[in-house]
């Protein structure tokens, strides 16, 4: 089952064809249904509230004191740009929230979701990648069933396009 880490989309895109080459080489056909792409998810009733609970908050600190300078050490930042000619030092929490996350209200985290699915191509699960907000955990929960409720009911469409592809 192929699964795509949380960096940008167009890089992202470009996985699947690796997965249909690798499948050729044992005369199998992969099925983007199965395609599992993870990425930071923060959803709550406002885009304003979002961003503070996201950027502001435990997501933000993971990206900054740890995911961003992990990837200048070893040169990978370009992983997360969407386009080869930004500066590293432009690639920031708030950068990344801006172009690679998916934070916002329900409405918001809707479009942004149905946008990465099209540029990539379709996938079939998303998986949301954990923080720890022990200090805020009503917050984390919100998040979570604003996703559940709120989110993914506006996305049943998404698999409908899979059967009408196959």
């Amino acid at each position: 089952i192929p699964m795509s880490l949380n960096l940008n989309p167009a890089y992202v895109g470009s996985h699947w064809d690796s997965v249909e080459a690798g499948a050729a080489k044992t005369g199998r056909k992969p099925s983007r249904r199965d395609w599992r792409l993870v990425r930071e998810v923060f959803v709550a009733d406002t885009d304003e509230e979002a961003w503070k609970l996201s950027t502001g908050d435990m997501m933000g600190r993971m990206m900054g004191e740890y995911f961003l300078p992990l990837l200048g050490h070893f040169g990978f930042k370009d992983y997360l740009k969407h386009a080869p000619d930004v500066p590293d030092s432009d690639v920031t929490v708030e950068y990344c929230a801006r172009r690679n996350w998916i934070v916002g209200s329900p409405a918001t985290v809707t479009e942004k979701i149905e946008k990465i699915y099209r540029e990539v191509g379709g996938f079939g699960v998303l998986c949301v990648f954990g923080f720890d907000y022990k200090h805020k955990p009503e917050a984390w929960r919100r998040s979570l069933e604003l996703l559940k409720t709120e989110v993914m009911p506006r996305l049943k469409h998404l698999g409908a396009e899979f059967e009408k592809a196959a």
